[in-house]
């Protein structure tokens, strides 16, 4: 387990939580989505992460060239707090699940609640999205403050700003 509750709450329970993924292909150079939402597993080792289809194949392409390495900020949008969490590529799924509507759609309902105008152009379904999976290696704090770039200690929930 490399994920702990402390975590996993926040990933599932922060709104508005922005997410932004990045890899990078064989010559260093980064490619970075936003996440449109996160699925979290059992056994707390791996990740899901929403993207759009229209970014799927230029994704593909990095990881394909490059080492893939994945690497994934999670930020509230309200406190800041936020999480890196990095690992290895693990797959491209299509989302079929009730349970992958219902992470979409508590994700959009959530961002709609700040940005409504902006939200209300996206109709994030299943349909309109892939599920990156990756497997999770390290998690580092990136809440802006005295523990930035820390890594996390699993259980420790002090590194507020």
């Amino acid at each position: 387990m490399i994920l702990d509750d402390i975590v996993v709450h926040f990933l599932t329970n922060t709104e508005p939580l922005y997410i932004h993924l990045a890899v990078s292909n064989s010559n260093g150079m980064p490619y970075s989505v936003r996440g449109f939402g996160v699925k979290t597993y059992r056994d707390k080792n791996k990740l899901g992460i929403y993207i759009l289809k229209s970014q799927t194949e230029k994704l593909r392409s990095y990881l394909k060239s490059g080492n893939g390495a994945v690497a994934c900020l999670f930020t509230d949008g309200f406190s800041n707090e936020s999480y890196q969490i990095k690992g290895q590529f693990k797959e491209l799924q299509n989302p079929t699940s009730d349970e992958d509507f219902d992470i979409l759609s508590r994700y959009r309902n959530g961002s709609l609640k700040l940005f409504p105008k902006m939200y209300a152009k996206y109709p994030l379904s299943a349909a309109l999205c892939d599920l990156v999976t990756y497997k999770i290696e390290e998690i580092f704090i990136q809440t802006p403050g005295p523990y930035a770039g820390s890594k996390y200690q699993e259980g420790e929930s002090k590194y507020d700003s």
